[in-house]
């Protein structure tokens, strides 16, 4: 895969409002104090571009509609992101791209279910909507926690014909506090279109760890989100060795010096090299797959498949082979998904069961390309969602 930007991408990520004001965002409305005192934000965005910052993100995080409602500024949801982002384009001179930053959805209810996922798609389908007619040249889903709102964001994203980047929020062993595991995402974000990917771990040698396990797994540059004015010059240069390619500062404190070291090394990633991705995922787990599959006996969908489900954990399978006669089908799958530690291989003989099943699964599936769906059609569901034809 292609990367529209030259590669080592150093982006300023002073991504929310309260950094630029210092206030304290559950007694004051930041957005509202910078929309009404631009010259805050213009002069920390052109400081940025100035010291060799390669892109800028509007502080668009916390605009959204629960804050903002919240504070009393609900009806402001378009204005407040459309001055935000165009003061901040104001503000870099047409000097570096501008890019718009989303946090999570919270749609992320379980079990998983249509309405979950479709709430969270629509919430990112109309910001991202909003910070595109701003201007904004890419969407940084940020501080994300969970597969389901990763997916949503990134599909409305697409949609919308986006350079969309997800950074995930993880512990030291990867984990988000929703329990989805970063090669997980990676895994599944990357097949569905996602340009970069990347996470969010405050102790550096962990997150050092952490992108040398995803790198030889990366079809996109990997994302470090740093703040340079926490970390040693030795740091950011580890950091840069261990695979990352794109960093993301969340500093309000321009070091020229640290961003020399960030910009001056040679990446590693090329979209050309080989990359073991040959995966499918659950929120879990990435599974790395076999030539040939060993996959269970067929097993038909139902309202409650559990145990049949954590029975098929203890087989000497890799996979397990799901039959989906009806959308409703594709709606238990997701449901019972979580019950399962191995990944699935679907069957369905219809478009519309496919794509339901495709749509919602939180994860990357294998679909059986003796379905009785056109050879096109199933190619092109299966490449929409990434999922790999066997």
């Amino acid at each position: 895969m292609s990367f529209r930007f030259r590669l080592p991408f150093l982006c300023d990520g002073t991504t929310s409002c309260e950094l630029l004001t210092g206030d304290d965002p559950d007694s004051v409305c930041c957005e509202n104090k910078i929309v009404n005192n631009t010259d805050i934000l213009i002069n920390a965005k052109l400081r940025s571009a100035q010291n060799g910052a390669h892109a800028v993100l509007a502080p668009t995080e916390g605009a959204n509609h629960a804050h903002l409602e919240e504070m009393g500024f609900g009806e402001y949801f378009i204005q407040f992101n459309t001055a935000l982002v165009r003061a901040t384009t104001d503000g870099v001179k047409g000097l570096v791209p501008v890019g718009g930053a989303v946090l999570p959805t919270g749609s992320t209810s379980l079990p998983y279910s249509k309405n979950v996922f479709e709430d969270a798609y629509f919430k990112y389908l109309e910001k991202l909507t909003i910070l595109k007619d701003a201007g904004t040249d890419f969407i940084l889903l940020s501080r994300q926690n969970s597969l389901l709102d990763m997916r949503a964001g990134v599909l409305a994203a697409k949609a919308l014909k986006m350079t969309v980047f997800a950074a995930m929020q993880t512990d030291s062993d990867g984990k988000s506090e929703n329990d989805t595991d970063y090669i997980a995402a990676l895994v599944t974000l990357q097949s569905i279109g996602a340009d970069a990917f990347g996470i969010y771990c405050e102790d550096t040698d962990s997150l050092c760890e952490l992108l040398k396990r995803a790198f030889p797994h990366a079809e996109i540059p990997l994302i470090a989100v740093i703040d340079t004015e926490k970390l040693s010059c030795d740091e950011l240069k580890k950091i840069c060795s261990s695979g990352a390619s794109v960093f993301i500062d969340s500093s309000c404190y321009r070091d020229k010096e640290k961003y020399d070291i960030l910009i001056g090394f040679e990446p590693e990633f090329s979209p050309i090299g080989q990359k073991d991705s040959y995966a499918a995922a659950t929120e879990r787990e990435a599974f790395f797959l076999p030539d040939n599959l060993e996959i269970s006996e067929p097993l038909l969908c139902s309202f409650d498949m559990s145990d049949e489900l954590i029975d098929l954990d203890d087989e000497n399978i890799n996979a397990v082979f799901l039959e989906l006669n009806t959308t409703d089908d594709a709606a238990f799958l997701c449901e019972n998904a979580r019950m399962s530690r191995l990944p699935f291989l679907i069957r369905a003989n219809d478009e519309i069961t496919l794509e339901a099943a495709l749509r919602y699964y939180q994860g990357r599936l294998i679909v059986d390309s003796r379905c009785d769906i056109d050879r096109e059609v199933l190619t092109e569901l299966s490449k929409k969602y990434g999922a790999i034809l066997y």
